[in-house]
């Protein structure tokens, strides 16, 4: 067996789910996700059961290992995982279960617990937009048999994944290591996160698009056009970043930027997620057209965004919002899915009418996003009364 090289020099992670005995690092979400897949014993042709709600490229892991996708239904509202349905199509063929944690919000895990033992299938864990949570006092990656996050998309991080294995029968360090040489962008990735909050940041994102069009943020389903679904290059792809190695380390740039936090930045980030949460929540429950899932944050929750449903022109709406806000329509659906939208329909609405303001842990700390909140709130508010912005 080859050693995981660079993954397990983590005596300074302060993370609080870390555990240097539980937990490896990687390059990716996917990277872990993988990680736990061979770690679980995962072969050809065995069945994963899987939120039909899900981003395309949390299913390549799924994809490379030639496992076999069977999807199951959420609720639209807070995106809990159908249990019934669950259990209406598990098969001796079913040897895994994954469970989002959608954007901190938790899942009904004593319901989970209880079908987990009862079926005697293992439940992987996905918190790739929930790395501060907990409820009942109990962390988000402590629950399923193993747990992933993607600490990229919660820390201002040129890349980084994370696995923990909860049980310890299965053994974190005993599978080999597969791929090589990987071409890594995380030069080009640093110098965009260094001018994120420049004008040469707007500069560099029109390069990109004009260079590499799939680089502009991916389309969600039309709000209001029923003829089909919008084209998207990189659909289903399975790219380069994840390819070249399925087992890619974090680099050394990125845990020296990891290395920087401490608990304490921790609290406080936590802390400011749940106060303009709360906010934001007050402010748009009052427009009219606007409903905001989770209008209530339950106790130690800290959410990545606040999630609302557009009853008309959402795409209106994100695009103009897009110009000067961190907004976004998750997720970028699978073809899989989206050739079966009548089976799904919170799929449907979710993707027609979903629209997430978020919560960037390294913006929810300056003296300035405050203000920038108040701006958006006044935009969507003129927006919802057709009055035009201006630009």
């Amino acid at each position: 067996m080859e050693a995981l090289e660079g993954v397990l020099d983590d005596k300074k992670v302060s993370i609080p789910i870390y555990d240097e005995k539980k937990c490896l690092l990687f390059a990716l979400g996917r990277n872990a996700m993988y990680a736990a897949c061979k770690i679980l014993g995962l072969r050809d042709d065995d069945e994963v059961l899987t939120p039909g709600f899900d981003c395309d490229s949390a299913l390549h892991p799924f994809r490379v290992l030639n496992l076999k996708l069977k999807f199951f239904r959420s609720d639209y509202r807070t995106l809990a995982a159908d249990i019934d349905d669950i259990k209406s199509k598990i098969t001796s063929q079913t040897k895994l279960i994954h469970i989002i944690n959608h954007f901190g919000m938790p899942q009904p895990w004593e319901k989970l617990l209880i079908l987990k033992r009862e079926a005697g299938i293992p439940i992987l864990e996905d918190n790739a937009y929930s790395l501060f949570s907990e409820v009942n006092g109990r962390l988000f990656g402590t629950f399923g048999d193993v747990a992933t996050f993607s600490l990229r998309k919660n820390l201002p991080l040129i890349d980084g994944g994370l696995l923990r294995v909860n049980d310890p029968k299965y053994d974190l360090k005993a599978f080999e290591k597969e791929g090589g040489y990987c071409y890594s962008n995380e030069y080009f990735e640093f110098l965009r996160l260094a001018a994120r909050n420049t004008r040469l940041y707007t500069f560099m994102r029109y390069g990109l698009k004009r260079l590499f069009p799939v680089s502009e943020a991916p389309p969600p389903l039309y709000s209001e056009n029923e003829a089909g679904y919008p084209a998207w290059p990189a659909r289903d792809v399975i790219g380069k970043e994840f390819s070249c190695d399925y087992l890619r380390p974090m680099s050394g740039l990125a845990r020296k930027q990891l290395d920087r936090f401490t608990r304490e930045d921790f609290v406080e980030i936590g802390e400011k997620k749940r106060y303009f949460y709360k906010w934001l929540s007050m402010k748009l429950k009052d427009i009219e057209g606007i409903e905001v899932l989770w209008p209530e944050l339950p106790d130690g929750v800290v959410p990545f965004c606040v999630s609302c449903l557009f009853n008309s022109k959402r795409d209106i709406f994100l695009k103009i919002l897009r110009r000067k806000y961190e907004v976004m329509a998750w997720p970028t659906l699978s073809k899989m899915v989206l050739g079966r939208l009548d089976d799904f329909p919170e799929v449907k609405l979710l993707g027609k009418k979903l629209l997430q303001i978020n919560l960037p842990a390294d913006k929810v700390r300056s003296p300035y996003f405050g203000k920038q909140m108040e701006s958006i709130v006044m935009d969507i508010t003129n927006l919802s009364n057709g009055i035009p912005l201006d630009n």
